[in-house]
């Protein structure tokens, strides 16, 4: 299949674009004299970046955050799909638990962590959580909206039909629905692997977070954008996975 030409130009664009980002980064880092203690040369970080990698240590860190982004991602979906579509469907169960929702995305994640870590004695259990309450309402309400947007009519025409909830999902709900739902999962992917670093950080020997907490700690600012680098990456390869989904569910419902 040919590539189209366009698209050749914005991958060149986006490589040319990320070049001379690195290289203003190392004339400014060269010409400024700043310390590397205050912001390192992008060539010591890809450097110490090369050196932690030959280590064991950082590819503990790495899964450790993996397996936590995943797995709270995939509980959020699981749950914030069936929800967002019940609350929908249900006044009752939207007037009882909507405000609930609504209330636990008011409050700082960062200030209900440590509850979290308190209330669940489990470490690893404890940052899943953490995971699952950042990346829960973005599908939950990409849910609402994308049901709210189809047609009055349809559902109209579906119901002389006589179908029922349940049929309607199969029928047409899950197709009209999944363009907005996909918004909202690939908010949650990106902030997926926020909750993991937040819980992380904030309670935990391994994962990326703590690993960036024991690089301030130790001064050691290079480590600390090596983590950063790490995470950038580890984002990008859900986002490249996700696309690569999106686009096989998209040829299925064709």
């Amino acid at each position: 299949m040919p590539v189209r030409p366009d698209y050749l130009s914005h991958r060149a664009m986006t490589i040319l674009s990320v070049v001379l980002f690195f290289v203003c980064w190392e004339v400014c880092v060269y010409y400024f004299a700043i310390p590397r203690f205050i912001l390192p040369a992008p060539h010591v970080i890809f450097l110490r970046l090369a050196v932690e990698l030959t280590a064991i240590t950082l590819w503990q860190h790495i899964w450790a955050t993996y397996s936590v982004a995943l797995l709270g991602l995939c509980i959020a979906l699981c749950v914030g799909l069936p929800v967002g579509w019940i609350t929908y469907h249900s006044r009752r169960f939207s007037a009882t638990t909507g405000w609930f929702v609504v209330s636990t995305q008011a409050i700082p994640v960062i200030a209900i962590a440590p509850l979290l870590f308190l209330w669940v004695q489990s470490e690893y259990w404890s940052r899943v959580l953490v995971t699952i309450v950042i990346t829960f309402f973005p599908l939950y309400a990409a849910t609402i909206t994308a049901l709210q947007r189809i047609p009055r009519e349809l559902r109209e025409v579906a119901s002389l039909e006589g179908f029922t909830r349940l049929r309607a999902v199969y029928a047409y709900e899950a197709a009209l629905a999944f363009p907005v739902v996909v918004a909202g999962l690939r908010t949650s992917m990106v902030l997926a692997t926020t909750g993991a670093v937040v819980g992380e950080y904030l309670g935990g020997r391994y994962g990326l977070g703590a690993l960036l907490n024991v690089a301030r700690g130790l001064f050691d600012t290079p480590l600390m954008f090596v983590a950063v680098m790490v995470l950038i990456v580890m984002t990008l390869g859900f986002a490249v996975v996700f696309r690569y989904m999106e686009r096989m569910v998209m040829r299925t419902l064709e």
